[in-house]
């Protein structure tokens, strides 16, 4: 894709990802990919009622944590953040030119359901409606914007790295493609990069180096996230502790503040990275997420991949699980994504 602006490769994160892990059992990979999946699934709705509510008014109203999903979320339509990972998922495993099956498939989604679809998500896929090919009609909508970089390609992300998991010069292209079939802005494609980086060394055993793969990614052009972060008046302290070699906060205080742009790209990536490391188990860590309010549900949803992936779907409370729609869908679609890369 020349002159496309999509990010098609980076060197030295393929090498670091090359590197050999702890060959996990097929059992226990299965357990990761579908917690990817679900884990996902579970924190896009246990964070759904409080999106876009301040931390100290839901301190209030659940004085320790919001802890429950709704359980008639199990026969309700699928929120965007888990809807899109479907249709993710769905086009990895159809074939063919990535961008277009993808974007294929977001037009569908729209038509058909469409619950919680973001504004930019909606102007690019009403470009693509009218004829515009990806990622033209996501670029346009970028630059028509001023260049924002909403959250709305990672919160998606994580089929890519179940599927391209042993393959990263792969994982590297596919991540930037998918995204930028909605979101065009180089931050949210290097956020897509970074984060399905993370998941795909949890799927094959290892810990993630968060150091290594931010400094080979810099070294393949990513640009300086926390300074933009800095601009946008987003919290740092994530990208800050791993560009410094220090230890991530183990909580989310970091997230606790009044910023003004809440769906940023790179606040949901910090999510995910923070997820990677913070000694919290699931539970704790998605209540603690979404306790910190925000975009919530966005946040969680990429934390709970994360988390996934480390700690298996065999972590994830029965009882959340079960107020997951389309379940079983979801956990055939993660056993089919591992199957693309063998077990």
């Amino acid at each position: 894709m020349p002159d496309s602006g999509v990010i098609t490769h980076a060197p030295n994160l393929v090498e670091a990802l090359a590197a050999p892990g702890a060959a996990l059992p097929p059992d226990a990979l299965r357990d990761r990919s579908r917690g990817a999946m679900l884990g996902q699934a579970a924190g896009n709705l246990l964070g759904l009622p409080e999106e876009g509510q301040w931390h100290y008014d839901i301190k209030r109203w659940y004085p320790h944590g919001l802890t429950e999903i709704d359980p008639d979320e199990a026969h309700r339509p699928m929120d965007d953040d888990l809807a899109q990972a479907v249709e993710l998922a769905e086009s990895l495993l159809a074939g063919g030119d990535l961008a277009t099956v993808f974007a294929a498939h977001m037009i569908r989604w729209l038509q058909e359901n469409g619950r919680g679809c973001g504004r930019t998500t909606r102007a690019v896929i009403s470009n693509l409606m009218d004829g515009m090919a990806p990622p033209a009609a996501a670029r346009r909508v970028y630059e028509e914007s001023g260049g924002v970089a909403p959250n709305g390609g990672v919160m998606r992300c994580a089929p890519v790295a179940i599927a391209r998991r042993r393959e990263p010069a792969q994982l590297v292209s596919d991540s930037a493609v998918s995204c930028a079939v909605t979101h065009y802005a180089p931050a949210c494609q290097w956020a897509c990069i970074v984060i399905n980086a993370v998941i795909a060394r949890l799927l094959a055993g290892a810990a993630p180096d968060l150091g290594g793969v931010m400094a080979a990614a810099t070294a393949d052009g990513c640009p300086n996230l926390a300074a933009m972060a800095h601009a946008d008046r987003i919290p740092t302290d994530i990208l800050d502790a791993v560009a410094a070699g220090r230890s991530v906060p183990p909580g989310i205080d970091w997230l606790l503040c009044d910023h003004r742009i809440i769906a940023h790209t790179l606040l949901a990536m910090q999510a995910g990275l923070w997820a990677a490391v913070t000694p919290l188990g699931f539970e704790d860590a998605l209540v603690a997420m979404v306790s910190a309010g925000g975009d919530a549900d966005t946040n969680a949803a990429v934390a709970g991949a994360v988390l996934g992936a480390r700690y298996g779907a065999s972590a994830i409370p029965q009882r959340w699980q079960n107020c997951i729609p389309q379940q079983e869908r979801i956990a055939g679609l993660a056993d089919s994504l591992a199957g693309m890369a063998g077990n």
